[in-house]
Parts: C-alpha cells; structure tokens; sequence
C-alpha cells in the first residue's frame, strides 16, 4: 500500500465507540473488498503506521491480529505483512446454497455444467443411497464445475431422484439456481442435510478442472439432504480447493443461549 495513499484515504473517526484498532481493520478490508489491495501486496510497515497514524504498537498488533484471524492478511517472519488470497468463507451450521452464500459474500456466482441427464437406471449405490422407492431407478445426474468471479471453487456431483422432479433436465444450472428450482418449480420443502468433509489431496483429473496444482490439499464434501417429509432428494459429492475455501461453524452453549446449540462431532480414523 502506498503511504501517500493511506495519508490522504484514513483517518480515525471520534464520531463512533469502535476502537481504534477496528477503525483501521475496517478500512483495510474495505480496500482489499475494492479491489485497492490485492493479493500478494505488502502491507505498510507496522513501525511506519505508528508513525503515520500517532499511535502505540498495540494498536496497530492488535488489528494486523485481527486481520490475519479473518483471513484477510498473512505475515512472515523478517518480511512484513502481505494480502492473503481470499477465501470463500463456507457457513456449515445450515444448509448451504452455493448461488445464494456467494452472493451474499459479494462474489459472482457462475457454474460450468459439464452433465445434465437423466440416468436410467441409476446404479446401486445412487439407488440405495436416495433410497429410492420400489420401481423407481431413474435419477437426476448433474455435475458442475462452480465458480466465483470466474475462478474455479469446487466440483459438484449431484443426483436426485427423477420421481420428485420430472423434466428438470430441461433447465440450464449453468445460470440457474438447483435448490430454487426444486422449491419454487417442484414445490419440495428442502429441510436439513448430513454433511461430511474429509480432508484430501486433489487428483489430477480434478486438479486440471479446478485450475490448480495437482496433489495440492482439498476436501471431500458429501451430502445427503432430506425434505421435511423425510425423503432423501439429494446425493452431491464435490470436491473444493482448501486454498480457496474456510468451513465456518457457529457454537452455543446449550445453557446461555436460545438458539438450537450445534452437535458438531469429529471422527479421527486412525
């Protein structure tokens, strides 16, 4: 960042009660959000913004603490302070949208449909894992490559039973949201999910689709999602670059809290 720049763009306000330290991580992440700060930029030295700003080291630790917490900047020793590349913040305590949680982190959704078709029969394990009813083989098979802002996040491998949802083949996901489709086209109350994740190293036929480095670290995501009537209506597995994505989950104390506390359990497979 330019220090003539800094000088000329902030300056603390005593018009609100927000510390100082967070006076100064909130004009940080909005130039970063901008596009004035990108990733790999180094950040003004911690010594220089005391200066700059006439104020203690503290200050300035505690929002470089607070920033390098959210994600937004990573620091290295003897080198300084540098913008980390942004990743997508994926909230896992309700289910998820990938449409709908993008936009709502400001970033441009768009899907890359790669197979739209109707598979029949579907194969046992589809079969067993939607249980489908007696006489019903056919399922809805969808695979996505998804992005935000053009850059490949995760692949997405979705099947659901062709009974809840005939003729869904004839729409484009490639612009379309699935989950709206399901709800305001085919009236399915979608309800809650059971999510596992399992940390990985990416292969090279999804290594190319993804755009990175094969062998590079990612995660595994698969989801069996239920509507309220409790039928299954969907099995996606996807793969996502860790590099690009941060699981977030929110936790209540069952006894200081009204909100539904989060049962959130780990599994370690030795």
């Amino acid at each position: 960042m330019d220090k003539t720049y800094f000088k000329n763009t902030f300056h603390f306000s005593s018009d609100t009660s927000a510390p100082l330290y967070l006076q100064l991580a909130s004009y940080i992440r909005i130039q970063i959000q901008a596009g004035v700060l990108k990733p790999g930029d180094k950040m003004i030295a911690e010594n220089d913004l005391c200066e700059i700003l006439n104020v203690s080291r503290t200050t300035i630790r505690q929002c470089m603490n607070q920033l390098t917490e959210e994600g937004h900047i990573v620091r290295y020793r003897g080198k300084g302070s540098f913008i980390a590349e942004q990743k997508l913040k994926r909230p896992i305590s309700y289910l998820y949208d990938f449409t709908e949680n993008m936009l709502r982190l400001g970033a441009s959704p768009t899907s890359e449909v790669l197979i739209s078709e109707v598979t029949e029969p579907a194969d046992d394990t589809i079969l067993s894992t939607l249980q489908m009813p007696m006489g019903q083989t056919r399922a809805f098979h969808l695979l996505r490559l998804r992005c935000a802002n053009g850059d490949p996040i995760l692949l997405e491998n979705t099947y659901i039973p062709y009974y809840l949802c005939p003729g869904i083949e004839q729409y484009n996901f490639s612009n379309t949201s699935l989950y709206h489709t399901l709800t305001e086209r085919y009236g399915l109350n979608l309800y809650h999910a059971n999510e596992t994740i399992e940390a990985i190293i990416i292969n090279k036929e999804h290594s190319d689709m993804l755009k990175c480095s094969p062998r590079v670290p990612g995660y595994n995501i698969t989801r069996i999602s239920h509507l309220d009537s409790g039928y299954v209506f969907e099995y996606t597995t996807s793969v996502t670059r860790a590099d690009k994505c941060v699981f977030q989950l929110d936790l209540y104390k069952n006894s200081s809290s009204n909100k539904n506390p989060i049962d959130f359990q780990r599994q370690i497979n030795l």
